[in-house]
């Protein structure tokens, strides 16, 4: 409450915020008030962030291009085009855009697509774009498109039910067949611009707004009010912190990876000193432990590194997470210059006399077009061609082939399975973190399947089967191995265990994030260009599934 009243009164015109998810270290925030105007903004975007971006801003220029046509491409779109819908395709607020979007709220237009919302200068919010519809009894609530899954499927009584609607008949009702996924970018978003519709008198009564994203027909309706006050106490600390009324200090925390002030950077007025740079010169001790678990170490006196490797087995009030044996472990290991260290005695990992070791690439939430496999009989009957192979399609996604190559590889993995066991052998398979292969899996076998919503094609399993499949002793998680039995200094992901493990991929670029880029790049060239996007593709595939069996023989080298 001491920042809203600190920032109370009008504020400065260049004292404006926008909603958190823009970027939520306050740290960032005081950097990029105190720079050189602008020099950050040019600044290397993270390729996943750059995509994700670029396929949010797609998803709203296909929605809105195709609903002016005339077509109805998802029920939360219009199937009226004229006074009800005024639309500003614009990219960033100004001042035309602006106006027109108050002269649409002030004559009643049912929709505004693309609205540009002016900034309230004396609560310090900025200006902000978003689609905003009209609720009955008056007023309007905001609308975001996004290219992210906003339900899921609701299974059992104890998940929440979404409520969705129509954006030109407002009229929120509970989809029983459908879970709501809550985002804290997208009601941070939502609560900043039903703010903004507030300041010009154009808000709905009650706080409300609405998010156009994957897995439903219709936009899915927030009620705002349990965040509002959460999301106006950042506001407030945010803005005090533009201000200068708030001092800040670095401390890494998960938005560091995508952040461009992490590492340093040469401007053309000079070198600019990255944050790691700063916490590696103090050996600050965010470096080994997470956001939430700096608070209790501090308030203990552990400061540094060097002090959590030195501390004793008590853990401190208020630790959460992670073992704080595993946060010792990690300090000691980063003091040492160990990147992974094993934390139980004999490391060990389920293994089989044939073993295929899985990995996918999927376009963000667009499909999985590539399912790779890494074929190895570790025994000396044969069972079938060892060695990598690839299923995959290079249609856009989404499209029906997806479901072809999905068949197909079902069938070689369970193939394989089986002829396995009618010789007595064993078999497993493994993946590096399931989460990624078990979500494509489900919704390959959901969209797919015999009772597919998007297509049936031959083939596919039906969802028990692969659930079935998950849930067995036959499918193992690399990951998991790893994490219930190593600490890192730098993670636990492929990329950083393989290394230790002896690995090396081809590619000095190979990631996920790089990944998307390679695919995007593939997809829109021709010829030669194209053949050696997708051969990039697949080499960097056939090197994930060899570092898989990599990190696992490492393991198993422990017993």
């Amino acid at each position: 409450m001491e920042d809203a009243e600190r920032t109370a009164g009008r504020v400065p015109d260049a004292a404006l915020v926008g909603p958190a998810s823009g970027a939520r270290c306050l740290h960032r925030l005081a950097r990029e008030r105190d720079a050189s105007p602008g020099w950050w903004l040019a600044a290397p975007l993270d390729e996943g962030v750059r995509l994700r971006a670029m396929a949010a801003a797609d998803r709203r220029a296909g929605l809105r291009e195709r609903a002016l046509a005339g077509a109805r491409p998802d029920a939360a779109v219009v199937d009226v085009v004229g006074d009800h819908w005024t639309d500003l395709p614009g990219d960033v607020p100004g001042d035309d855009d602006e106006k027109a979007t108050l002269r649409a709220l002030a004559d009643g237009a049912t929709l505004v697509w693309g609205a540009a919302l002016p900034a309230d200068r004396s609560s310090g919010r900025a200006g902000l774009r978003c689609t905003v519809a009209a609720v009955p009894g008056g007023g309007y609530a905001p609308v975001l498109v996004v290219n992210h899954k906003v339900v899921d499927p609701r299974r059992g009584k104890g998940s929440s039910t979404a409520t969705v609607t129509r954006l030109l008949d407002w009229a929120p009702a509970p989809d029983p067949t459908l879970r709501v996924r809550r985002h804290p970018a997208d009601l941070d978003r939502l609560v900043h611009a039903w703010r903004l519709l507030e300041a010009v008198g154009h808000a709905a009564s009650s706080p409300v707004g609405a998010v156009l994203g994957l897995g439903s027909a219709r936009a899915v309706v927030h009620d705002l009010s349990a965040v509002l006050e959460s999301a106006d106490r950042t506001h407030a600390t945010r803005l005090a912190v533009v201000r200068g009324e708030l001092d800040t200090a670095p401390s890494r925390i998960g938005e560091c990876r995508t952040c461009p002030w992490w590492e340093g950077w040469d401007d053309r007025g000079g070198p600019v000193e990255g944050c790691r740079e700063r916490l590696v010169v103090a050996d600050d001790v965010s470096l080994v432990v997470g956001g939430g678990q700096v608070g209790p170490l501090r308030a203990r006196g552990i400061r540094t590194v060097a002090e959590l490797a030195d501390a004793g087995p008590d853990r401190p009030t208020g630790w959460n997470g992670e073992p704080y044996s595993d946060a010792v472990l990690r300090a000691r290991a980063h003091r040492d210059g160990e990147v992974v260290v094993p934390k139980v005695a004999l490391p060990s990992i389920p293994r089989a006399d044939v073993e295929v070791d899985v990995d996918l690439e999927s376009h963000l939430d667009d499909g999985a077009y590539l399912w790779g496999t890494l074929l190895t009989v570790r025994d000396s009957r044969p069972l079938g061609t060892e060695g990598y192979r690839p299923f995959v399609t290079w249609a856009r996604l989404p499209d029906v082939d997806e479901g072809r190559a999905f068949a197909e590889f079902w069938r070689w993995l369970t193939g394989i399975r089986d002829r396995a066991a009618g010789q007595g052998r064993s078999f497993r398979a493994y993946c590096y973190s399931r989460a990624a292969e078990n979500g494509w899996l489900l919704s390959s076998a959901a969209r797919f399947g015999p009772e597919g919503t998007l297509a049936v094609v031959k083939g596919v399993p039906t969802v028990t089967e692969v659930r079935r499949f998950i849930s067995s002793p036959l499918w193992v998680d690399v990951h998991e191995a790893v994490a219930t039995q190593f600490v890192s200094t730098s993670g636990l992901g492929l990329k950083v265990v393989a290394p230790v493990a002896g690995f090396t991929w081809r590619d000095p670029e190979a990631g996920g994030e790089a990944s998307l880029g390679w695919y995007r790049d593939a997809q829109a060239a021709r010829g030669v260009e194209r053949d050696a996007g997708r051969a990039r593709i697949l080499e960097y595939n056939e090197d994930d599934v060899r570092a898989t069996r990599a990190v696992r023989e490492w393991i198993t080298r422990f017993s």
